[in-house]
């Protein structure tokens, strides 16, 4: 897990995260989003996070959508990865934003 582009004035951050692949498939990412998304609305103040991911990537926008991040868009050629560029899915979410817990109930 991890904080990136965070622009403190206008308390915007881009959340990232990565698991190792024996450990994927069991939900620890989407927790793991809930908890930061959690601490980084309660405790550090932010008003919005975002997050992106390669349309390839099928198993990130899970993440993202079961952490309660709402789809935005796509923005074309905007990561980079090893065998080029990839299109990537936008995902954001507000502390006004339904469902903004843990997940932990």
């Amino acid at each position: 897990m991890g904080l990136r582009s965070v622009d403190l004035e206008s308390a915007v951050a881009e959340l990232t995260y990565w698991l190792l692949p024996e450990a994927r498939g069991a939900g620890l990412a989407a927790r793991a989003v809930r908890l930061m998304t959690t601490w980084c609305f309660e405790a550090a103040g932010f008003q919005r996070l975002f997050l992106k991911h390669s349309t390839a990537n099928i198993a990130s926008c899970r993440v993202a959508t079961t952490a309660g991040y709402a789809p935005e868009g796509t923005i074309r050629a905007a990561m980079s990865h090893v065998d080029g560029l990839h299109d990537g899915h936008l995902h954001a979410r507000l502390p006004t934003d339904e469902g903004n817990d843990d997940g932990s109930a």
